[in-house]
């Protein structure tokens, strides 16, 4: 089976990535967003054996957009191995919110900030 990647953002921020084959899911709020994140995360797919599997591996949001996610939202989409939810920067820029996120997911997971 392969794995699809998405990319959720704004028109202008996600278009180009569609010429590398990701899936474009243009969004214009972060509440749009996470309705998207959440259709992106129920999408199954048949794999070979007929099982049904997520079809998406990643989705990357906009910083800007993820900045916005509650952090129930936040959690109830990290749940689950897939999809991966990776914030990035936008065509505006980095906000810093992709770093603060990873920072607190790597000092959950080893038990102190290591990227100071």
């Amino acid at each position: 089976m392969k794995y699809r990647i998405a990319m959720v953002g704004s028109k202008e921020a996600v278009g180009g990535f569609a010429l590398l084959g990701a899936d474009i899911v243009p969004v214009q709020s972060s509440a749009q967003a996470v309705e998207e994140l959440y259709n992106l995360k129920r999408t199954m797919t048949k794999d070979e054996q007929g099982i049904e599997r997520n079809t998406y591996a990643i989705v990357f949001i906009t910083e800007d957009l993820s900045s916005g996610i509650s952090p129930e939202d936040e959690k109830k989409l990290a749940r689950g191995a897939l999809p991966a939810i990776i914030p990035i920067p936008s065509h505006q820029g980095s906000t810093g919110y992709g770093l603060q996120r990873l920072r607190r997911i790597v000092e959950r997971a080893v038990g102190s900030d290591i990227l100071k």
